[in-house]
């Protein structure tokens, strides 16, 4: 089965309207908690800046888009491929290709480290990692895994491979397509080191997602490749800057 998904366009406008709503109000909701804790309310700021993400980024894109797919009139496994066929070989190439990937991004991630200390330009790591690797609390590094391993992969499959990609494909050439979400891709984890990587990483999902016509296939690529990064910041901290998108 290949897969031709055309989006309405005015349904594609609402639906990147209703993500910036989203980023929106996940910013206010954090404004209001750091006030709230301020004022004595129980709360560590980082499990609720946490737990904000996951109810307005997560679980607000998931809403987002089964509203984008109603007003397209397609279903899941129509708009993205996503069924149980072939699930054992779906997930092979899955778990293939996020080996390939972690592989290539290490190099590619070391190489860029040793340019960028050359400019004298300060690496840093992801946010993520930095607010992971110095959890106090258990609870704080459950959730984030959680996020790591299953709601991101399957949220950001479905806006870049499933939804951003295929509009990009819908108007411009195949090849523009494949990069220009590749590159916002990795320009939203705001990192400079981890830039050029996460870019390639998705140049990678993007051709499975091709190769497959099934979303599950990126999705446990994504899930693997970061449960990879997670392992080793649980127990080789040391080798990790910034690889986990």
């Amino acid at each position: 089965m290949r897969l031709e998904t055309k989006w309405r366009p005015d349904s594609l406008l609402r639906f990147f309207a209703m993500l910036l709503l989203c980023l929106g109000m996940a910013g206010i909701a954090g404004y209001w908690l750091n006030k709230a804790i301020d004022a004595g309310f129980p709360m560590d700021e980082k499990t609720g800046l946490i737990m904000i993400n996951i109810l307005f980024l997560d679980v607000g894109i998931l809403f987002v888009t089964w509203m984008f797919l109603k007003e397209n009139a397609l279903s899941w496994k129509d708009a993205f491929g996503l069924c149980s066929e072939n699930l054992m070989s779906i997930a092979l190439m899955g778990a293939l290709t996020a080996v390939a990937g972690f592989f290539m991004a290490a190099m590619v991630g070391a190489l860029v480290a040793n340019v960028l200390e050359a400019m004298n330009i300060e690496v840093s790591t992801q946010e993520v990692v930095n607010t992971f690797q110095n959890a106090e609390h258990p609870a704080q590094k459950l959730l984030l895994a959680l996020m790591a391993v299953i709601f991101a992969p399957f949220v950001e499959e479905l806006m870049f491979r499933g939804v951003l990609f295929t509009a990009l494909k819908q108007y411009l050439p195949r090849w523009i397509a494949i990069w220009g979400s590749a590159l916002f891709f990795g320009l939203v984890h705001v990192n400079v080191m981890s830039f050029i990587p996460l870019t390639l990483l998705a140049v990678l999902l993007t051709r499975l997602y091709e190769r497959t016509s099934n979303l599950w296939a990126p999705i446990f690529a994504h899930a693997i490749f970061n449960s990879i990064n997670l392992g080793l910041m649980l127990w080789l901290p040391e080798l990790i800057e910034t690889q986990t998108p």
